[in-house]
């Protein structure tokens, strides 16, 4: 899907509810200048074209309990279909596990990893991560401080 398809009242009304997927659609359309009805329908549609994937609530890590994130790279030893399947199989397991991504470069794949304290996160990586077969080396940063964490895309008319 390109954004090509959109027209500038889509664009207004996807970058309103990335910042605020709360609002109503009155709220709405007072923003992006349509009817409620007509903010309902494109919403519908961009939920149909999998343009919008779903809503979500964001929480405060350290509020929460979460007061280690971390950043692990993992290389694993045999590349391939059914690997790369036991590997998600592993992260699809682990709830400390934020963000997965398949990479190139270094290392095969980069985690982002929550724990409540450095005695957590040290047990995910040696029972989780070391503790498994494929798995042959990690590389783990702890975050410090958050500088920008964004889950906003630049949506704007091409």
């Amino acid at each position: 899907m390109h954004t090509d398809t959109l027209d500038e009242f889509d664009v207004r009304l996807l970058n309103a509810l990335q910042k605020n997927s709360r609002l109503t659609h009155n709220e709405l359309a007072d923003e992006v200048y349509l009817s409620a009805s007509q903010c309902q329908r494109r919403i519908k549609r961009l939920e149909e074209l999998g343009i919008i994937e779903r809503y979500a609530t964001h929480l405060s890590r350290s509020k929460t309990g979460f007061h280690v994130t971390a950043i692990i790279h993992v290389s694993i030893e045999k590349h391939g279909k059914f690997p790369a399947e036991e590997f998600r199989d592993l992260i699809d397991a682990s709830d400390a596990v934020l963000e997965c991504y398949s990479t190139m470069g270094d290392f095969d794949y980069f985690l982002k990893v929550v724990a409540p304290d450095l005695t957590a996160l040290n047990e995910f990586m040696m029972q989780k991560l070391l503790n498994s077969p494929i798995v042959t080396h990690i590389r783990s940063n702890i975050l410090l401080q958050e500088i920008k964490a964004t889950h906003v895309l630049p949506i704007h008319r091409l």
